[in-house]
C-alpha cells in the first residue's frame, strides 16, 4: 500500500509541476501596432543560466517576434528586449499514513464468533506512516520590452514553473511562445 500512495503523489507532484504559469501585464497607452522593429538589451553580469541557455531564450524569443513580423536591428529600433529572472531550490515534504485493520477477514476468511489469538490480540489495527520528499528547481523567466526612445517599460511576461533537467531547450520554446502569445496585446 505504501508503494501506491508514493505512486499517486509523485503522479500528482508531476502533473502539478508540469504547468508554466504565465502573466503579463502593459502600458494601456503605447502604440502597440507601430511596432516594426527590436534589439536586444545587453543580459546582466549575474544571471541565473548559463550561456547556452541564455541563446535558447534568446533563439526562442527572436522565432517568436519574426513570426509575428517584427525585424531584429541595431539600428534605431522601435522597441528593446530585456530578459532577466531567477532559479530556486524548493522542496516539497508530504506526510502520508493509513490504518490496516488486520481482523478475522483477513485469515482464513470471516467466520462469526471466531477470535485471532496470536501476539497482537483479536482485532488488531496496524498503523502506517511515513514521509516523501520531492527536491526540485522553481524557474522565473521574466521578458520586458522597453520603448526604445522613451526607454520606458511598456510590456512585462512572466512565466514561473519547475524546471525540468533534459527538457530544457523544448522547456523554453514552450514557454516563450505561451509568455509571447499575448504579445502585442490586445488593446481596447
Amino acid at each position: 500500500m505504501k508503494r501506491y500512495a508514493g505512486l499517486v503523489l509523485l503522479l500528482l507532484l508531476v502533473k502539478g509541476c508540469a504547468t508554466v504559469e504565465v502573466s503579463y501585464d502593459f502600458d494601456q497607452q503605447f502604440n502597440f501596432a507601430g511596432i516594426k522593429t527590436y534589439d536586444w538589451l545587453s543580459v546582466p553580469e549575474k544571471t541565473p543560466w548559463n550561456e547556452l541557455t541564455l541563446k535558447h531564450i534568446n533563439y526562442a524569443v527572436n522565432n517568436e517576434l519574426q513570426a509575428k513580423g517584427l525585424t531584429i536591428t541595431s539600428k534605431n529600433p522601435d522597441v528593446l528586449i530585456a530578459i532577466h529572472g531567477g532559479k530556486e531550490k524548493r522542496v516539497d515534504v508530504q506526510e502520508w499514513g493509513y490504518a490496516y485493520d488486520d481482523s478475522n477477514f483477513y485469515h482464513g476468511g470471516y467466520f462469526p464468533g471466531r477470535l485471532r489469538t496470536d501476539a497482537y490480540g483479536p482485532g488488531h489495527t496496524e498503523y502506517r506512516r511515513g514521509t516523501d520528499t520531492y527536491e526540485y528547481e522553481l524557474g522565473t523567466l521574466i521578458i520586458d520590452i522597453v520603448d526604445a526612445e522613451k526607454k520606458s517599460l511598456v510590456w512585462r511576461g512572466t512565466a514561473v514553473g519547475v524546471v525540468e533537467p533534459g527538457r530544457t531547450m523544448e522547456q523554453i520554446n514552450e514557454t516563450v511562445k505561451k509568455m509571447l502569445a499575448n504579445f502585442p496585446p490586445v488593446q481596447k
